[in-house]
């Protein structure tokens, strides 16, 4: 079936696995258990959030969303899902309402767009629908957002960490889910893939070039490299490392592309440095083309590259450029920085913590806020309602914080915003402040990869650099509205799970 490879709902869609039973079992069994009590229709609510940003940040990137719409939309009851129930004793009069009355999932999305900024304790999606709808709709939820938003998290702060350079995505190898790493990592910001299999479904730009293997099966560098390009012009970047890098590799790189360069012509001359002391091979490798006349000639960065690495790399390279006559932004822009294994597998951190909470339910014919105590451990305490988030930006358009406020008030009225656990903390919302609601708007099915990639970059560009770098950044201030922290802490108080 044809679809446009560049809207990112119709790619999904073409890339996504039949689901006969998209939740975890319990899920189902509370389903069930709410339709013999005779509760399963009434109104409900679910709150998606994290407690927590990764990786050390302020922030996480809300990634899968559009995955979680699409999922909603189509998922039908049909016939394997019947035989999977069967298998697992679920009621066959159970079965056979959701098969003839419902047939599908009826809930409403409240959600961020996809390449959202998000922040601890923020509603960034919001379920409402019948209790039985809300239960089942979280099982497709939590496995649609989280490793998604987990990646692309990850894959900016490298993105973020090169600067002027450009990141390349290698990761299928290794990720654990190489499809939704090479997706993911591309909305976030980066340039390129070598994963192919992504083309049948998206238009993600996609280059391969050698591994040491090649180089090796010839027994003789310079050959290697003089063969390619003959046969490859257009794909001019060569691995240098496999004998010597600036004794061996480099010198015969200058060679091959000095016989080749009429055929090569306007096409990107790369070598690819993939082991040793980067930092330095970079700097003495850029020398060399400089001298041979080649200063044009893309240095790709590899082995085990991430945010860190990048960061420590080019500071390396900053603080002893100048000793090489040229300045630190000139070798940098030749850097493209190719990486896999770290950020394609979360290294760091491999999951994100997302949850999704049951903030709202029936008490007689009334919709009520719900809270989850948690005495034990207050950290996850959480917060009751079905709730809506605002930025408030200053006039320069910078964050000065989010505003987390009942779906039933009006943000542009709401004077100051507090912190969930401290009421001392208080905010005055300065009258210069634009108060944006973060989940207005209709749906933007017709998204394509590249509005997502610009709106992380509009994102971003809200926040204070303080708050975007990789070490001990300023946090974003994440408060209720007064009426909402009232709520909230009351329920507290007096220990009642239903208002």
């Amino acid at each position: 079936m044809s679809h446009d490879k560049d809207i990112l709902y119709e790619g999904l869609g073409a890339m996504a696995r039949p689901l006969a039973c998209p939740w975890d079992d319990y899920y189902c069994r509370m389903a069930q258990t709410d339709w013999l009590a005779g509760k399963h229709l009434g109104k409900a609510s679910k709150t998606y959030f994290i407690r927590k940003a990764p990786f050390g940040g302020s922030y996480a990137i809300l990634g899968g969303v559009t995955e979680f719409i699409r999922q909603v939309n189509t998922f039908r009851f049909n016939e394997i899902t019947r035989e999977v129930m069967e298998s697992l004793d679920y009621r066959r009069d159970f079965i056979d309402f959701l098969f003839k009355e419902r047939q599908k999932l009826h809930v409403n999305v409240y959600a961020l767009p996809e390449g959202s900024l998000f922040f601890a304790g923020e509603p960034a999606i919001v379920i409402e629908g019948s209790l039985m709808d809300v239960r089942l709709a979280e099982g497709m939820l939590l496995e649609c957002v989280n490793y998604p938003s987990l990646a692309m998290s990850k894959w900016n702060r490298v993105v973020q960490s090169t600067d002027v350079g450009s990141v390349m995505e290698f990761a299928r190898r290794r990720a654990q889910d190489p499809y939704r790493t090479t997706l993911y990592s591309y909305l976030s910001g980066a340039t390129v893939s070598s994963n192919d299999e992504m083309r049948q479904w998206f238009n993600i730009p996609t280059v391969g070039t050698m591994g040491h293997e090649y180089i090796q099966s010839f027994g003789d560098e310079f050959k290697a490299f003089d063969t390619w390009l003959t046969h490859n012009p257009k794909r001019p970047v060569l691995l240098v490392d496999t004998i010597d890098t600036l004794n061996s590799g480099v010198p015969n790189a200058i060679k091959a592309f000095k016989k080749h360069r009429r055929a090569i012509g306007d096409a990107l001359m790369g070598i690819r440095l993939d082991s040793g002391d980067l930092s330095y091979l970079a700097m003495e490798s850029y020398k060399k083309m400089e001298m041979a006349a080649l200063p044009t000639v893309r240095i790709f960065m590899t082995n085990d590259l991430d945010e860190y690495s990048i960061q420590a790399i080019r500071s390396q390279i900053e603080l002893n450029a100048a000793r090489f006559g040229y300045h630190y932004n000139e070798l940098l822009r030749q850097l493209v920085w190719a990486c896999g294994t770290k950020p394609g597998t979360c290294w760091d951190q491999p999951s994100i913590g997302g949850v999704a909470k049951l903030t709202s339910t029936m008490r007689g014919v009334l919709e009520c806020p719900v809270i989850k105590l948690a005495r034990d451990n207050p950290i996850k305490t959480s917060i009751p309602g079905s709730n809506r988030s605002a930025t408030l930006t200053d006039e320069h358009g910078i964050l000065q914080g989010i505003l987390i406020y009942s779906k039933k008030e009006d943000p542009s009225e709401v004077r100051a915003f507090v912190h969930p656990e401290d009421g001392t903390k208080k905010t005055t919302i300065s009258s210069d402040w634009k108060v944006t609601p973060r989940h207005a708007g209709p749906w933007p099915y017709e998204q394509t990869l590249q509005d997502v990639r610009e709106h992380v970059k509009s994102q971003l560009a809200m926040l204070d650099w303080t708050q975007r770098r990789l070490d001990k950044p300023h946090r974003v201030k994440v408060g209720l509205s007064p009426k909402l922290f009232e709520l909230r802490s009351r329920m507290i108080k007096n220990g009642t799970l239903i208002d």
